[in-house]
């Protein structure tokens, strides 16, 4: 069977649907002759029936382009940023770098802290009660109404 005489699915419809909305967009067809054409489409039957209604709207080369010279670039092409995008780039790297000292600062200060209560156990000790005795004073303050 010919291609031209078998019946078309809802899908085709919808493919050739959407071909005439970017027609519209591109500036090919106006308003009328899009909504005559989508309205062809919905009661098409058979693809030659679809066909028809974007045989007109076929995209060519633009004028000028000849499709035997293809140039394949040699070296990457890294596009230029504005000042305002150079310097977003160095804020970021600089904040990764500040992220990653502050991590770095984080963990040896965890390490010491373990290896003290290791050595000195009673350290520990210490310094919770330390802690409880300046909340004590900030609640007292509070409630005294020094602050």
């Amino acid at each position: 069977m010919d291609r031209d005489q078998m019946r078309a699915s809802e899908s085709d419809r919808q493919l050739v649907m959407d071909q005439l909305r970017q027609a519209v967009e591109d500036g090919r067809l106006d308003v009328a002759e899009y909504q005559d054409r989508v309205d062809a489409a919905m009661n098409a039957k058979v693809y030659s029936e679809l066909d028809v209604l974007l045989a007109d709207l076929q995209r060519l080369a633009p004028p000028g382009y000849q499709d035997t010279q293809v140039m394949h670039p040699t070296t990457p092409i890294q596009p230029s940023l504005s000042k305002a995008n150079e310097r977003l780039r160095e804020d970021m790297q600089a904040r990764g770098r500040r992220w990653k000292t502050a991590g770095v600062v984080a963990l040896i200060a965890a390490a010491i802290s373990v290896v003290l209560i290791v050595i000195f156990p009673e350290l520990l000790l210490y310094i919770a009660i330390t802690v409880l005795v300046v909340l004590v004073l900030f609640v007292l303050a509070g409630v005294l109404g020094l602050f």
